[in-house]
């Protein structure tokens, strides 16, 4: 999928490839740059490896969406016209941001993130950015966006985490606004049908680095199922579902998606890595062939994970 990928790129994809991550933001282990928020769970590197990876990511999602913003959202806002205030929460390099900025130049679009991994220099002139942890609050007044979205935060929230977050979300939405909210159940389904007890048996052995990824970031208190739950969290939090997507996203087979998420899949696992090695306490040699045989699993098992995506509107008497 990398020539797919490469033929959907845009100017605003050109943009924001004109970028580097902030010096003093970061601490390097492995040689990979993590964050340094000690309030946050978030365990994935922030440098140019993992840019590249949820540049992927957007594209991906993008293409088995087919879209940017929800139909739902489209029918009951008017992008044409402009004047709409339209915010990113987790913006990470701001791929969705660039792309939506220059489609709908008469709207103003912002973006926060706890760490400046966006353009610093080439950005739409309708664009712009503030850092900020979103756990301590976002920093806007009440009411201030008609749209908002949030995606890619499995990994980035713990479960007592989450209530807040939407309740933050909510606050700076205006009456009748909306919020898209798209992110993953990341257990990984297989196709084990048909399988003897040995051919299981093998699978278990090979795909071993998935169960203990899974268990590591539930003794982080990350909730690696998040996407699935979404729709309950998103009532919890007062909003009114008015469109839900579910998509099978493949891991290494059926096409150039699958071949995509291959390489994405193996960039979460290879972001992980410092935390897991310490945790399974192995040598970066038994990492990767940790890495390999995972790969060889989901291909061989058909393997999958699901991708949520929800489109919903806070109530307009709120």
């Amino acid at each position: 999928m990398g020539n797919a990928a490469s033929k959907r790129k845009t100017k605003a994809h050109t943009a924001v490839e004109k970028q580097s991550p902030t010096a003093n933001q970061s601490q390097r282990f492995d040689g990979r740059d993590y964050h340094i928020e000690e309030n946050s769970g978030y365990l994935l590197p922030n440098d140019d490896q993992e840019i590249d990876r949820l540049h992927e990511e957007h594209f991906v999602t993008k293409e088995l969406l087919g879209c940017n913003i929800m139909a739902a959202g489209l029918k009951n806002l008017d992008f044409q016209a402009g004047g709409l205030s339209i915010l990113d929460v987790c913006c990470g390099p701001a791929t969705w941001l660039c792309e939506t900025s220059l489609e709908y130049p008469d709207c103003h679009f912002s973006g926060v993130d706890m760490c400046s991994l966006w353009p610093q220099i080439i950005r739409p002139v309708n664009l712009s950015f503030t850092k900020a942890n979103v756990l301590y609050g976002l920093p806007y007044p009440d009411k201030s966006f008609d749209f908002v979205q949030m995606r890619f935060v499995v990994l980035a929230f713990r479960t007592d985490e989450w209530p807040r977050v939407l309740s933050e979300i909510r606050r700076v939405l205006k009456d009748g606004g909306l919020f898209q909210c798209i992110d993953l159940d990341m257990r990984v389904t297989t196709d084990a049908a048909g399988s003897s007890t040995n051919e299981r048996q093998d699978a278990l052995r090979l795909g071993q680095l998935i169960s203990q990824v899974e268990s590591f970031c539930t003794s982080k208190r990350l909730d690696p199922t998040a996407g699935a739950k979404l729709d309950m969290w998103l009532g919890d939090a007062g909003m009114n579902i008015l469109q839900s997507e579910y998509r099978e996203i493949p891991i290494g087979w059926g096409g150039p998606i699958g071949e995509a998420y291959l390489h994405i899949f193996r960039g979460v696992l290879d972001g992980l890595a410092p935390w897991m090695k310490r945790d399974l306490k192995i040598t970066d040699e038994e990492y990767a062939h940790r890495m390999n045989q995972t790969a060889e699993y989901v291909v061989a098992s058909k393997a999958f994970i699901g991708l949520y995506a929800f489109l919903t509107q806070k109530p307009i008497d709120d």
